[in-house]
C-alpha cells in the first residue's frame, strides 16, 4: 500500500508540473508582442549610415507607412498599424524592379480618380510625413529615371488590385495625385490581401456608409479582440547609476571624470560639458534630453531632407539604439534657430502593433523620440520609451474592463467636438442642427486605437485609447469609459 501511495504521488506531481508548464507558456506567449518575435520585414532594404562609427540598420523599417488600409471590396475594409504581413517590403521590391526605369508611364490625375481606384479592392499606405522621392529611390537602390524628377514628395501609396497593374502615389496635403503604369504582373499583393481576408481581422467601414455623409475615412464597428491595458517599465531608470552612466557615456565618452554631474532633489541627473556646450538630463520619470550649443560652421551647412534624416537616424542609433523598437517616423517639422533652418524629426513607436501616445509633465501631447537637426549638427535629442513588462503569473486573470466601440465614444463626445467645430468656424452658427452634424462628421480625418502613456499618473501602465482626428483638433479618449483624456491642435 505504501508503494502504491508513493507512485500515485509521483504521478500526481508530474501531472501538476505538466499543467503548470502549459499555463506558464501560455502566459508568456500572451505577453510577448508579435512584432518582437517576427523578423523585420525590411531586412533586404538597408542603407548604411556612417557617423563616427559604422552603423547598420534598416532605414526602410523606420520610414515605413504609419497605417495600411486594406479594401476587400463591397465596402468592407480593415486597417493595420504595423506591417505584420510584409506589405511595405513587397512595395519596395516592386518599386525597385519597375518604377525607376526609363519607360515608366506616369500621369497626373485628379482626386476623384484616386478615390475611384480606392473604392475597389486595393491597399492604401499612409505616411505621417512627406517622403522625398529621392529618399525612396535610395531605399530601393533605384536609378535616377522613371518617377525620379517627375514627383517631388509623397505621403500616400495606393496599390490597385483590379488587374490594371497600376500604382497610385500622392501628396494628399498638396492635392497632387499620380497614376503609374508599370507594376509587374508577378507580385504578392493579391496573396497578401487574401491571407488577411482569410484571417481574423477587425472590420472597418467608411463613415459615408455608417452615417451617410461625404467622408471616406474608416471606422471599426467592433473590434475582434478586447484591448487590455499593459504593464510597462521605463527604458531608462534614473535610480540605476550604471544604466544612467552607460547612456551618458554614449554622449561624453566612457571617461566621465571631466564631466560635471548634478543630482537634483527631484531625482533628475544632469551631465554638463564645458560651459554649456553639451548638456544631458535624465529626469525622475526617465525622460532623456540632450542639448548641444549651436556650432555656427556645422549648423550653417545647407543640407537636404534626405541627409538630415540620415543624421537623425544615426544619432539615435548611437545614443540608445533602435534595437527591439517598433519605431516609425511620425512627423517632420521645419525649424529655425539663430537664423539657421533645419528639421525636427518626431518618431513614434508601437507595442503589440498599436501606436503609443504620451503627454509631458504639463499634460501636453508629446512625442516619444525627437531629434532636431541644423546643418550637420544635432542640437536637441529627446527619448522617452516604455517596454512591456513580461509578468508571468500562474493562471493570471486579465482585468474585466472592455473597451467601448469607436462609434459609442464618438456619440458620447459629439457635443464637445461639435462645439469646437463651431468655435473654429463662427460663420456656421446659423446653420441648422442636422446640417452642422453632417459637416462635423465630414471633418473627421482618422479614427485609430492606440495606447496612452500618462507618466504623471500611472507610470507603469499603458491604457487603450481611441484617437479621433478632425481637420483642426486631435482628441484622445479613454477607451474604457469614453472620457476625453487630452487633445492637441493640428
Amino acid at each position: 500500500m505504501k508503494r502504491f501511495n508513493k507512485e500515485n504521488f509521483k504521478t500526481l506531481l508530474l501531472t501538476m508540473l505538466f499543467i503548470l508548464s502549459i499555463a506558464l507558456n501560455q502566459q508568456l506567449w500572451e505577453r510577448i508582442s508579435l512584432a518582437q518575435i517576427m523578423p523585420s520585414v525590411g531586412q533586404l532594404e538597408t542603407i548604411e549610415v556612417k557617423r563616427n562609427t559604422n552603423i547598420n540598420y534598416n532605414i526602410s523599417d523606420i520610414l515605413s507607412p504609419q497605417s495600411f488600409r486594406i479594401n476587400f471590396g463591397g465596402g468592407l475594409h480593415t486597417v493595420l498599424y504595423s506591417d505584420t504581413y510584409g506589405i511595405w517590403k513587397e512595395t519596395l521590391k516592386n518599386l525597385k524592379d519597375g518604377y525607376f526605369e526609363k519607360d515608366v508611364l506616369i500621369e497626373e490625375i485628379d482626386k476623384e480618380k484616386w478615390l475611384e481606384a480606392n473604392n475597389f479592392r486595393s491597399i492604401e499606405m499612409r505616411f505621417g510625413y512627406n517622403m522625398p522621392i529621392d529618399l525612396l529611390r535610395e531605399m530601393v537602390e533605384g536609378k535616377k529615371e522613371g518617377i525620379y524628377g517627375k514627383v517631388d514628395t509623397i505621403d500616400r501609396i495606393l496599390i490597385s488590385l483590379m488587374g490594371d497593374r497600376h500604382i497610385y502615389i500622392a501628396n494628399h496635403k498638396e492635392g497632387k495625385y499620380y497614376m503609374i503604369q508599370s507594376m509587374k504582373e508577378e507580385n504578392n499583393f493579391y496573396k497578401i490581401v487574401r491571407t488577411i481576408e482569410e484571417s481574423r481581422y477587425d472590420a472597418y467601414y467608411a463613415l459615408s456608409d455608417i452615417y451617410g455623409v461625404q467622408n471616406n475615412e474608416l471606422m471599426p464597428i467592433d473590434l475582434d479582440d478586447n484591448i487590455h491595458q499593459i504593464q510597462v517599465v521605463r527604458e531608462i531608470d534614473p535610480t540605476n547609476d550604471g544604466q544612467v552612466e552607460a547612456f551618458a557615456g554614449t554622449f561624453f565618452g566612457e571617461n566621465l571624470d571631466f564631466i560635471r554631474k548634478i543630482i537634483e532633489t527631484s531625482g533628475s541627473v544632469i551631465y554638463m560639458y564645458g560651459y554649456g556646450q553639451k548638456a544631458l538630463k535624465i529626469d525622475d520619470l526617465g525622460v532623456l534630453q540632450y542639448i548641444e550649443k549651436i556650432d555656427k560652421e556645422e549648423a550653417s551647412k545647407n543640407i537636404k531632407f534626405e541627409e538630415a534624416i540620415k543624421i537623425a537616424l544615426a544619432f539615435i542609433s548611437e545614443h540608445g539604439s533602435w534595437g527591439n523598437i517598433d519605431a516609425y517616423l511620425r512627423e517632420v517639422k521645419p525649424i529655425e534657430r539663430d537664423n539657421k533652418k533645419g528639421y525636427a524629426f518626431l518618431f513614434g513607436y508601437r507595442l503589440n502593433g498599436f501606436s503609443v501616445y504620451c503627454s509631458d509633465e504639463n499634460k501636453r501631447m508629446d512625442t516619444p523620440i525627437k531629434v532636431e537637426v541644423l546643418g550637420n549638427q544635432v542640437i536637441y535629442y529627446k527619448r522617452f520609451l516604455k517596454r512591456e513588462k513580461i509578468a508571468i503569473k500562474f493562471l493570471e486573470n486579465k482585468e474585466d474592463k472592455v473597451i467601448l466601440p469607436a462609434s459609442q465614444v464618438l456619440d458620447k463626445n459629439f457635443e464637445v467636438i461639435k462645439n469646437d467645430y463651431l468655435n473654429n468656424r463662427p460663420e456656421t452658427l446659423n446653420i441648422e442642427e442636422e446640417k452642422i452634424a453632417e459637416e462635423v462628421l465630414s471633418t473627421i480625418q482618422g479614427i485609430e486605437i492606440g495606447y496612452y502613456d500618462q507618466p504623471m499618473n500611472k507610470q507603469n501602465y499603458l491604457i487603450p485609447i481611441w484617437i479621433i482626428k478632425t481637420d483642426k483638433i486631435t482628441y484622445y479618449f479613454n477607451a474604457y469609459d469614453g472620457k476625453i483624456i487630452n487633445y492637441s491642435a493640428i
